[in-house]
């Protein structure tokens, strides 16, 4: 699973729409939009952000599993 999917599905497990989460780690909801189709990515200070605010560990956020 590719990180968009993979934050995607964490963010929808935690019931957050895309402007909450955006909301809650200081970005733009098109930049979570951007992030799930794989557009963009996160610098290392948002990925370790949403790990805290998804509640995953950062292995479980940024590594695949196939």
């Amino acid at each position: 699973m590719d990180f968009g999917k993979k934050l995607q599905e964490l963010r929808k497990k935690n019931n957050y729409s895309q402007e909450e989460l955006a909301e809650l780690i200081g970005v733009a909801r098109q930049t979570i939009s951007k992030w799930e189709l794989g557009e963009t990515s996160p610098d290392l200070k948002q990925i370790a952000i949403l790990s805290k605010t998804l509640n995953v560990s950062l292995e479980e956020l940024i590594i695949s599993k196939k």
